[in-house]
């Protein structure tokens, strides 16, 4: 497992950090998608695009501690006015097994709609997000979890960060390709949302 030193890298993990920004939880950075500023077409963070991804337009299911949800979950996630509300109107899908059954399958679908989420976030937010991203250089960027050494890396004490940091991967791609991004050209040009 790759290992980091915090003080060689841009980091991340909460909301006093300085670069808070680079995180899916972050607010106040709206993605539309379609591709046109309309109030039908907003996503109120990148978390929640990404959450949405992971299902086709008719899945169904409600939490058990809110039998009067809205029971379609791509409809709920949308709804869902900050990040981390969007990540957990759907646990009840994931229980359920209601996930696209390619989303960690070995084409990395979750991968590839990540990098699309973060392409967009760029296009839509390019002073609030795009700015910062592209005035970290070349320097390495990794998220700091407890609990996920796939997307980010696990603080081990004395500087030492350890874990996949497949988010900080991400950036740090999407960051070579911003002057692409502003012009509309994505990797993924046809998005990741299923039908």
């Amino acid at each position: 497992m790759p290992i980091y030193q915090k003080n060689d890298v841009v980091w991340f993990c909460s909301k006093k950090d300085p670069f808070w920004e680079f995180s899916n939880m972050a607010g106040q950075m709206p993605i539309f998608w379609p591709l046109e500023r309309k109030n039908e077409n907003c996503w109120n963070s990148s978390e929640q695009l990404y959450q949405a991804c992971k299902y086709d337009s008719q899945v169904s299911c409600r939490p058990r501690d809110n039998p009067e949800a809205e029971p379609n979950v791509r409809r709920r996630i949308r709804s869902m006015k900050n990040a981390r509300g969007a990540k957990m109107t759907q646990k009840c899908a994931v229980n359920s097994g209601l996930v696209r059954s390619d989303w960690e399958s070995e084409a990395e679908v979750r991968l590839k709609a990540m990098w699309w989420v973060i392409e967009l976030k760029v296009y839509w937010n390019r002073i609030t997000f795009g700015e910062i991203l592209k005035n970290t250089g070349k320097k390495l960027i990794v998220e700091v979890s407890s609990r996920d050494e796939f997307w980010g890396c696990r603080d081990e004490g004395s500087g030492t960060l350890v874990g996949e940091n497949k988010l900080g991967e991400i950036l740090m791609g999407v960051r070579s390709r911003i002057p692409e991004i502003t012009r509309g050209d994505f990797k993924y040009p046809k998005g990741w949302l299923l039908p």
